[in-house]
């Protein structure tokens, strides 16, 4: 369970990291590319699919980002 946890948090910030770099040049994030960068720093990440869309499109509305739902599988 902790180590779930410690996934969870570390994912959480990994997309929140994603959405202040991407919020200085852009008005939205694509959820195709956002899963692609955090893929690349964490493989084996906890939540994928639908549920990685929603994390990523609830950080982008809190920032004032519109998101693009582009994943190919989505």
């Amino acid at each position: 369970m902790v180590v779930d946890e410690i996934a969870a948090r570390r994912l959480k910030i990994l997309i929140e990291q994603y959405i202040e770099t991407r919020k200085r040049r852009h008005d939205e994030v694509s959820t195709a590319a956002a899963e692609i960068a955090i893929r690349a720093v964490m493989p084996n990440c906890p939540v994928s699919g639908k549920a990685l869309d929603d994390m990523i499109a609830a950080c982008a509305f809190e920032h004032g980002l519109g998101v693009l739902f582009d994943r190919p599988d989505a």
